[in-house]
């Protein structure tokens, strides 16, 4: 009997990269169980679109947009419950067909490997690697994106500190550690999810066999502004993070003032002031809520 995966897809107003993204699932060699498709309170006629071109999918519609971690815990609620593997998949990924058994075969090799990840490339770029899993310096809060052209730098089955967008999940993992933490709505939360599983003693697998595509801009404005668009979540989940895990709090305050520099710069190449103001108040949120933790 093939492994009993459910899949899950959040999704908030995303509907145009939504399609092919339940599509590249729909066609995987190993089939899911189930596709679940939690609509974060869209506007955009998500919802009504899944029903009408996928009427297979498994729905969830909630009334207000909870994030990206409350539409996967939302999706691991209504997931079924003898699905040993779950599989959280962003609306702006595309998958290759062997991408899901890809992933299996990895992680059944081993017990403790409790987490895998695909290789991804830019959908634009499909020489380009966005992600081959991530990593985080605990010292200063630094993400290490492991990406560029590919080279083959990262054909190795390796363990990494973070899944980063696609990350298949042994049911076990969920049993031990609970759901992905709400604290975090967008930005780290794969990162924090990682941490307790490790915590827990599972590893996390890059599997460079298993590929899939992000279908967001290479262009450097393009990254700049969805930064920018995100930065009250970077500033104030950083700290929070860095709180319960990075090996020295006070540390990474001090180098905290960089992150701020950066921001700065940011702000006045996009034009864009409000991204600045963000991240100085979810930064300054940070700090009040990590004080009370």
């Amino acid at each position: 009997m093939p492994p009993k995966v459910s899949v899950i897809i959040p999704t908030y107003n995303g509907w145009i990269t939504l399609r092919s993204c339940i599509n590249s699932i729909i066609h995987q060699t190993l089939q899911p169980k189930e596709i679940v498709v939690v609509d974060n309170a869209s506007s955009d006629n998500t919802s009504e679109n899944v029903k009408k071109v996928f009427p297979k999918v498994k729905l969830v519609i909630l009334k207000i947009n909870t994030g990206v971690t409350g539409g996967r815990n939302a999706g691991i609620d209504k997931a079924n419950k003898n699905s040993q593997y779950l599989l959280f998949f962003d609306h702006d990924m595309f998958a290759d067909k062997n991408m899901i058994k890809n992933l299996i075969s990895v992680a059944k090799k081993d017990p403790t490997y409790g987490i895998v990840t695909p290789k991804i490339f830019y959908w634009e770029d499909k020489q380009r690697v966005w992600a081959a899993g991530t990593n985080i310096n605990l010292w200063t809060g630094q993400v290490l994106f492991r990406g560029g052209k590919d080279r083959g730098q990262f054909n190795k089955i390796e363990e990494v500190q973070v899944a980063p967008a696609a990350i298949l999940v042994k049911r076990k993992v969920i049993n031990a550690i609970s759901k992905f933490d709400n604290r975090y709505f967008v930005t780290y939360e794969d990162t924090d999810f990682c941490f307790r599983a490790k915590d827990h003693n599972f590893k996390t697998i890059y599997v460079p066999e298993a590929i899939a595509f992000h279908k967001i801009s290479t262009r450097y404005q393009d990254e700049q502004q969805r930064l920018l668009d995100r930065s009250f979540w970077i500033g104030r989940n950083r700290v929070l993070f860095m709180k319960d895990y990075g090996k020295n709090y006070y540390l990474f305050l001090f180098f905290s003032i960089l992150y701020l520099l950066y921001f700065i710069k940011m702000s006045i190449e996009q034009k864009n002031m409000n991204g600045l103001i963000n991240y100085i108040k979810g930064f300054t949120q940070g700090i009040i809520q990590a004080s009370k933790l």
